[in-house]
């Protein structure tokens, strides 16, 4: 994490393909523009995010922060708010974000608040610390095609951000490597100034090295320089570069590491800038964190030569750097630019990628706007998706939805096909809507699932949802679809359909499209509720030795019947594919679990 001042390098824009940039709180009708300092294109955020509120700093920052960074978007509803990226799947992006506070509300109250990408923690954003704004960056592969950054309120103030900015990095000159990684990039000069795109066609941003505390002088050159390689360091970089103060001492770095335990790769990047003389040498030895590393070293004449250190841990997350003249030497050391990335330890897999495709479905398909209902469904556990419910293995793996309850959210139209792709689904909850079409033969062939569907009074009981007959049957009020599979020695299986009375001046409530006739009973508790059996004896009386006919699904013939001689109900027959069940249940006598 990086403070951060104006970024001054006025330049013609360059080709930007593949970059978002975004000036979060813009309103939508000044989007895009042009940053004239940096020439980067920047859009609102609003079609990526339908929550948050737009500010605007304080008058007395104007002249402290460029266009972008003078609106931020600011959250004070909901727990987590999150933007939602289209990326691509197994591909390396280098992803910023920059919060400035700016007393845009005037109270003087700078948040603090956590940053997450996806299920995990990436940082806590304390603007207290950071008075003049604060930019983190990341080096990261999505493994799957969208990518969510969501703002986590921890106390009482509101998460906030300004802007957004994610590259694709199409070369390999990180990776691969375990994990993400936490940028930061030093250059060195007097200036307080970034150095940026266009300069880095990355849009890498390289910030001055603070020299408050450091004996060290700035050298510099307008000679051209090359950086042949991989590493692609812009050349105003290169151009100035840091030698001790007493020629005769040590040049000292110092960085520290978050957390402390983190491993680092570091990558040093020298260059000779100054013409030398005849009877002149520039020679030095390298120290990574006190060991020697490199000796006698010497850097090649403007011409960009990198040094890197690969996954190691600094002393108590204090990294040192010390480059120290040879005997030999008759110059002090130099270094032009320091790269270190902390490895950031994530360890939360994301919901399952099939389940978060069917829930989001299901957002968009009955047009749910739930606050709640942003970035990942299942994780981090405390602040899941509300109504739903998810099973947690280690960490590694990723979460399962295993119940969604969207009981009186004002659903219309049909039940979503998709819902068949949750897979490890076992309590569906769709009950006091005013869904319509037919009840899904899928969800009788989804294991373990338990559907309420009472209170949808147009649903209909049979596929077609053509009027067979002129009579009409109740649709499950609670299915228990676990028994068709769990008893799957046992035959005969259930749909509970029921009649409910309405009289003729009341609108039905709690209750389901009626297959039979006109006449309305008196709704009762389910007894599916509790578990009751049934002798194979029984069964053929409840059904008139299997007479009536109502519909085939995909375990078998569904008849009709009355329990009790009253209550209505449908009768699920295994198949001739499930023969052997179904005459081992005749011949024992076993009972059916309507449950």
């Amino acid at each position: 994490m990086i403070e951060i001042f104006s970024i001054i390098h006025r330049v013609q824009p360059q080709n930007q393909d593949g970059f978002i940039t975004l000036d979060c709180g813009m309103p939508f009708e000044e989007s895009p523009y042009t940053d004239p300092d940096s020439g980067l294109v920047f859009t609102s955020d609003s079609t990526l995010i339908q929550t948050g509120k737009s500010g605007r700093v304080d008058k007395a920052f104007d002249k402290l922060h460029i266009k972008p960074y003078l609106v931020m978007r600011y959250f004070p509803e909901g727990l987590r708010n999150c933007y939602t990226f289209n990326v691509t799947r197994d591909t390396t992006y280098l992803i910023g974000a920059m919060f400035f506070y700016g007393n845009y509300d005037g109270t003087n109250t700078y948040p603090n608040f956590d940053l997450y990408l996806g299920p995990n923690r990436w940082e806590t954003i304390d603007l207290d610390k950071y008075k003049n704004g604060t930019w983190v960056g990341m080096i990261h592969i999505p493994r799957s095609s969208s990518l969510d950054m969501c703002l986590v309120k921890t106390g009482t103030s509101f998460p906030l951000i300004s802007a957004i900015e994610i590259r694709p990095f199409g070369n390999n000159t990180y990776g691969p490597r375990p994990g993400s990684l936490s940028t930061l990039r030093y250059f060195f000069n007097d200036s307080s100034s970034n150095i940026r795109y266009p300069h880095d066609l990355h849009d890498r941003i390289w910030s001055p090295y603070d020299q408050e505390y450091e004996e060290w002088r700035v050298i510099n050159t307008t000679l051209s320089i090359s950086n042949p390689g991989i590493y692609e360091t812009p050349k105003p970089v290169l151009a100035t570069a840091a030698t001790p103060l007493n020629d005769s001492l040590p040049l000292y770095i110092y960085w520290s590491t978050i957390p402390p335990t983190a491993a680092v790769y570091v990558y040093i990047h020298f260059a000779e800038i100054q013409v030398l003389q005849a009877n002149e040498t520039r020679e030095f030895d390298i120290y990574f964190n006190g060991n020697s590393n490199y000796s006698a070293f010497s850097p090649p004449k403007l011409e960009q030569r990198t040094i890197t250190f690969s996954a190691v841990q600094c002393p108590e997350g204090f990294c040192s750097l010390r480059l120290e003249r040879t005997k030999k030497s008759t110059l002090p050391p130099l270094i032009n630019a320091i790269e270190a990335f902390s490895i950031i330890e994530f360890p939360f897999a994301e919901t399952n990628q099939s389940d978060v495709a069917v829930i989001k479905n299901i957002k968009d398909t009955y047009r749910l706007t739930k606050i709640s209902w942003q970035g990942d469904p299942c994780v981090p556990p405390d602040v899941s998706w509300e109504h739903l419910k998810c099973t947690y293995k280690e960490n590694s793996s990723p979460p399962r939805v295993t119940s969604l309850n969207l009981s009186s959210q004002g659903l219309t139209g049909s039940i979503v096909p998709s819902i068949q792709n949750l897979t490890q689904l076992q309590e569906l909850d769709l009950s006091n809507n005013t869904l319509t079409g037919e009840v899904p033969i899928y969800l009788a062939k989804m294991k373990s699932l338990l559907v309420i569907l009472e209170g949808n009074p147009d649903l209909c009981s049979i596929s077609s949802c053509i009027e067979k007959e002129k009579k009409k049957f109740l649709v499950p009020i609670v299915a228990s679809i676990a028994s068709l599979l769990v008893i799957i020695v046992v035959p005969l299986l259930i749909f509970v359909l029921r009649k409910k009375k309405v009289s003729s001046d009341k609108t039905p409530t709690k209750s389901g499209p009626v297959e039979d006739g006109g006449d309305s009973y008196e709704s009762e508790p389910s007894f599916l509720t509790k578990n009751r059996r049934f002798t194979y004896d029984e069964v053929t009386t409840m059904t008139n030795n299997f007479e009536r006919v109502l519909g085939e699904g995909g375990f078998g013939v569904v008849y009709h019947g009355l329990l009790n001689g009253a209550e209505q109900i449908a009768v699920k027959v295994l198949s001739q594919s499930s023969a052997q069940g179904y005459k081992q249940f005749k011949a024992e006598g076993n009972g059916v679990d309507l449950s």
